[in-house]
Formats: C-alpha cells, structure tokens, sequence
C-alpha cells in the first residue's frame, strides 16, 4: 500500500513530527523521480512519510 506524501515548509528545523509530536527526528528515504531525485523523512513512531521539499540530483 502506497502511503500519502504529506508536504511541509521547512523554516529553520524539522525534528518533530507534526502528525504524531515524536521529538527524536526522522528516518530518510529517497524517491526516483523523472528528473531529480527527492529526500523524503519517516516518522519513527507514526510511519508517516514528509517532504520538505529537498532535492537531489540524478545520480
């Protein structure tokens, strides 16, 4: 089951989790797009997955 990708503005830190309120930071994971690539960060506790809007260059 593919889960939702929930958009974010990062401001000056992203360390908590606005869904569930983790405080200990994220997991990350990356998603191949056409033509970047996006980092993605998971909550630990909720599993929910966010974007902060960073991306990478094809490799």
């Amino acid at each position: 089951m593919q889960k939702s990708i929930k958009e974010i503005t990062f401001e000056e830190e992203f360390r908590i989790c606005p869904v569930c309120g983790y405080q200990d930071g994220f997991h990350s994971m990356l998603k191949q797009e056409k033509d970047h690539i996006k980092w993605l960060f998971i909550c630990p506790s909720c599993h929910e997955i966010f974007d902060i809007g960073h991306r990478l260059d094809r490799l």
